[in-house]
C-alpha cells in the first residue's frame, strides 16, 4: 500500500503517491554496492534527496526506472529491509567468499550548479507582502566510484556513475502591488 509523502513534481517539492519508495531503493542500492554486487541498473533523482548525500542515491518509477543488481557472489544471498522510526535499514547476508574484499564508496563533486529565484503572484497577499513558498537548492553534478581494498591496500577504483542533479528554484510569492 502506497502513502503520501514528498516526491518531486514540476520542480516542486510536493505530497504525491508512493513517495518515499526512493529511500529504500537507495538504501538498497548502497548495501548492495557495499557487498561486492554487480548493479546492473540504476538512475539517480531529479534532484538531491534529504536522505542520502549525491551519487547514493537511486529512484525508481513505476514502468520506467529500477534498480537493478545482480548477485555475482558463489552462494544464494539473503536481504533483509526494516524501517523503523523513520529509518531504512537493508542488510545483505551470505557465505563468506575465499577472499574477501573490503569495499567502499567514495563521491567525488565535478561542480556545483546554482539555484535562481521565480517570482509568483498571489493576490491573497496584503499589499507589499512576499512568502517563501520553496526553498532554493543548489544543484550539483557527482562522480561515484566503488573503491576495492585487499589488506588493506586499493586494488582497484570503479566509476559507478556520473550524476547530474538539478537545482531546485527558490520561489517567493508577491502580491499584486
Amino acid at each position: 500500500i502506497y502513502k503520501e509523502a514528498k516526491i518531486y513534481q514540476n520542480g516542486q517539492v510536493v505530497d504525491g503517491l508512493g513517495g518515499g519508495i526512493c529511500q529504500i531503493s537507495s538504501t538498497l542500492y548502497n548495501a548492495a554496492i557495499l557487498a561486492n554486487l554487480d548493479i546492473t541498473e540504476r538512475f539517480n533523482h531529479q534532484f538531491i534527496t534529504s536522505y542520502v548525500k549525491p551519487g547514493r542515491d537511486a529512484t525508481v518509477a513505476y514502468g520506467s526506472k529500477d534498480l537493478k543488481f545482480k548477485n555475482n557472489r558463489t552462494y544464494p544471498i539473503r536481504i533483509d529491509v526494516y524501517v523503523s522510526n523513520g529509518m531504512a535499514t537493508v542488510d545483505i547476508y551470505g557465505i563468506k567468499e575465499k577472499q574477501e574484499k573490503e569495499v567502499s564508496i567514495d563521491v567525488e563533486t565535478v561542480s556545483t550548479l546554482p539555484y535562481e529565484t521565480k517570482y509568483i503572484k498571489d493576490t491573497s497577499l496584503p499589499s507589499g507582502e512576499e512568502k517563501l513558498k520553496q526553498r532554493g537548492a543548489n544543484g550539483v553534478v557527482v562522480n561515484a566510484f566503488k573503491i576495492i581494498k585487499e589488506n588493506g591496500n586499493i586494488i582497484s577504483k570503479e566509476l559507478l556513475s556520473k550524476d547530474t542533479y538539478k537545482p531546485l528554484e527558490r520561489i517567493i510569492a508577491k502580491s499584486s502591488n
